[in-house]
């Protein structure tokens, strides 16, 4: 069992490592990899190209885009959720 642990911390480690640098710098795949599959580009690129100011509109706006669908998506997973509640307590 701990082995298994280790090796799932060793892949968490790696995408936290490949988050340090710029998502421009990795092949197209990757990029979409990083940003999609594990958003530690999403989370790292975005605020920092917003703070060196290189961040460019269409980005902004495909970030609100995506944003906004996170948000729908997660307020009906949570209302379904409770929706489905079978919990006695109070």
């Amino acid at each position: 069992m701990r082995s298994r642990l280790e090796n799932i911390l060793v892949i968490f480690r790696s995408m936290y490592e490949a988050g340090r640098w710029p998502i421009g710098i990795y092949p197209p795949w990757l990029r979409v990899e990083l940003t999609v599959a594990v958003p530690v580009a999403f989370a790292v690129t975005i605020p920092v190209e917003s703070l060196v100011g290189r961040l460019e509109p269409q980005t902004l706006g495909l970030t609100l885009l995506v944003e906004s669908g996170f948000l729908v998506g997660s307020r009906w997973f949570w209302r379904a959720g409770l929706r489905h509640n079978t919990d006695a307590s109070a």
